[in-house]
C-alpha cells in the first residue's frame, strides 16, 4: 500500500471507500481521480460510515457535463429507517492548498433533512457545478467534500452555543464607546485608538505576544504601528471587535491582506481575498497574483489564475516582465497549458 493511501486509511474522519469511518467522526468525503471522472460521466461510489461495526450510510455521486459546465450530483443511502439529517459543503467554491494534492469544497455546511423511502435506495442531496477551468485545476488532485452528521437544523441549535459564537466578535458597542480601554494604538499618521488588551489578545496571536507582561508595549500600554495608516488601522480594529469590515469594498484590501497576514487574522485575510477576487481586472491581476503567492493566499491566487486564463492578453502587460519569481512564472505557464 502506498504511503498516501495508508494515510487515507488512517484518517478516521475520512469517508473513502471501505475506510473504517464512524458516522459521528465523519469530516470529509474523498473523491479520487475526479478530473478523469468529470470527463467520463457516470455513477461513482465515494464510501460509507459505520456505527461500531454496523454499516450506517453510503455516499455516491454522478458526474454530468452540460456544454462547458460540469455537474456533480451527490447521493446518500441510509441503512436506517425514517428521517435523518446530513450536512455537506454548502457551495461549489474550491480552496487549493499550496503543495497539496487535495482541493477542498466550501467548509460552510448546509443541512439537509431526508427520509429513507425504501431498502437501500439513494436519496439525492445536492448538486455542485464547476466550470471547465475549475475542472482543469482538479487534474491529479483529490476533491474533499465537507460532511457532518452532527450539524442540527437551525431550529434545533442550542441558544447558548449561538450566543457563545456571537460573543467572540460582538463587541461593536465597545468599538463605538471604548469604556475601560486599557491600551492605545497609534497609526503612522498620528491618529490614536483606545482599545482593550483582552480583545486584541483573543483575536491575534501576534498581539497576544506583544501584550505579555514583560514587553515594553504592555508596560507602557501603548504601541505605534509605523507602517499602518489611519484608515487601515481602523479596519484592523473593526475586524477584531466585530468580525467584519462594513465598508470593505471601499477599503484598501491589498493593505488589509498584508496586515491580516502580519497580525495572524485569518478571518480578515479571507475577507480581503474575497473582495480582491471581485476587483480583478486586466490592469491589476498580475500584481494581485504576485501578492497572493507572496502571502500564501491560495483562494485569491486561484481566482487570479482563472482570470488570466480567460484574459491571456494580460501577459503583454509590462508587469509580467517584472515578475522575478521563477517558480510562480512556471506555475502560471503550467496552468495556462492544462
Amino acid at each position: 500500500m502506498s504511503n498516501e493511501n495508508k494515510n487515507l486509511k488512517e484518517d478516521n474522519g475520512l469517508i473513502f471507500g471501505h475506510n473504517p469511518c464512524q458516522t459521528g467522526d465523519a469530516k470529509w468525503m474523498c473523491l479520487e481521480d475526479i478530473y478523469q471522472k468529470f470527463h467520463r460521466p457516470n455513477a461513482y461510489d465515494i464510501g460509507g460510515t459505520n456505527i461500531e461495526d454496523v454499516a450506517d450510510y453510503w455516499f455516491m455521486y454522478i458526474t454530468k457535463q452540460v456544454e462547458n459546465i460540469f455537474l456533480l450530483e451527490l447521493f446518500i443511502c441510509s441503512r436506517q429507517e425514517g428521517l435523518f439529517n446530513v450536512a455537506v459543503s454548502g457551495s461549489s467554491e474550491l480552496t487549493f492548498k499550496r503543495k497539496s494534492d487535495i482541493v477542498y469544497l466550501d467548509t460552510t455546511l448546509k443541512d439537509y433533512q431526508l427520509k429513507k423511502e425504501s431498502n437501500l435506495a439513494f436519496n439525492y442531496v445536492t448538486t455542485y457545478n464547476f466550470t471547465d477551468l475549475d475542472v482543469d485545476l482538479l487534474k491529479d488532485k483529490k476533491l474533499y467534500i465537507a460532511v457532518s452528521f452532527h450539524s442540527p437544523l437551525k431550529s434545533d441549535l442550542d441558544q447558548d452555543f449561538i450566543d457563545s459564537i456571537k460573543c467572540r466578535h460582538d463587541f461593536d458597542a465597545l468599538l463605538i464607546d471604548p469604556i475601560d480601554a486599557d491600551f492605545t494604538i497609534e497609526s503612522s499618521d498620528g491618529d490614536k485608538f483606545q482599545v482593550h488588551k483582552v480583545i486584541l489578545a483573543c483575536q491575534s496571536e501576534v498581539f497576544k505576544a506583544m501584550l505579555k507582561d514583560e514587553t515594553a508595549e504592555s508596560q507602557n500600554n501603548y504601541v505605534k504601528l509605523i507602517d499602518v495608516c489611519k484608515e487601515d488601522l481602523q479596519c484592523l480594529i473593526e475586524f477584531m471587535y466585530t468580525g467584519t469590515v462594513k465598508e470593505l469594498e471601499d477599503s484598501n484590501c491589498i493593505n488589509l491582506l498584508i496586515l491580516a497576514d502580519k497580525y495572524d487574522l485569518k478571518g480578515l485575510k479571507d475577507l480581503a481575498q474575497y473582495e480582491l477576487s471581485l476587483q480583478l481586472s486586466t490592469d491589476n491581476v498580475l500584481e494581485i497574483l504576485v501578492l497572493a503567492d507572496m502571502y500564501n493566499s491560495d483562494s485569491l491566487k486561484f481566482s487570479a489564475l482563472k482570470f488570466i486564463k480567460k484574459n491571456v492578453t494580460v501577459l503583454g502587460n509590462s508587469m509580467f516582465d517584472e515578475i522575478n519569481n521563477a517558480e510562480l512564472v512556471r506555475e502560471l505557464c503550467r496552468y495556462l497549458v492544462t
